[in-house]
């Protein structure tokens, strides 16, 4: 779909008072445009260097980790504390005596 005529004034007129106004934007668009670019959708793909590559793996490797021993320390309880019950000492160096019988009534 081309532009009409009325586009094409109004983009021409744009342009013109664009190169009066800021002529050093106007050379940075116009190095832009003349800068040779590479067909399809690759022109426009963002560089990636290999450390930053290296970072978000580590990134990923390390808040996985963290994922999986929190869902795994989750499930396990704690056994809760022992109770502390105060026994009389033993006076007694024997073995221990037999419970005292309760009569039947």
């Amino acid at each position: 779909m081309s532009l009409s005529d009325w586009e094409r004034r109004a983009l021409a007129e744009l342009e013109q008072e664009l190169r009066r106004e800021d002529p050093p934007f106007a050379h940075r668009i116009d190095e832009l445009n003349a800068a040779p670019c590479g067909q399809g959708p690759q022109r426009f793909a963002c560089q990636v260097s290999p450390y930053e590559v290296v970072c978000v793996f580590l990134t990923v490797v390390v808040l996985t980790g963290l994922c999986v021993l929190v869902i795994l320390t989750a499930g396990q309880r704690q056994a809760p504390p022992p109770s502390q019950v105060v026994r009389a000492p033993s006076t007694a160096t024997g073995p221990p005596a037999a419970p005292p019988s309760v009569p039947p009534g």
